[in-house]
């Protein structure tokens, strides 16, 4: 996993360093299309301290690398 969740009490939770080179946080990346349809959007989101229903999970969705 490229970006694994901390152990919280029973569950996980994502780091607070933001930055997608070497950061910890939560990364979301959007499903959503262009307008015109002709690729993917590059929109993300980037969420400190996310909490997760189990440890240990990958973070990113999807999983991207970090480095």
């Amino acid at each position: 996993m490229a970006n694994q969740t901390t152990a919280a009490g029973d569950n996980g939770v994502s780091g607070a360093v933001r930055g997608i080179s070497g950061g910890t946080t939560a990364i979301r990346t959007s499903v959503a299309r262009t307008a015109n349809g002709s690729g993917a959007s590059t929109v993300f989101s980037e969420t400190p301290n996310l909490r997760f229903a189990y440890h240990p999970v990958e973070c990113d969705s999807p999983a991207r690398d970090r480095s």
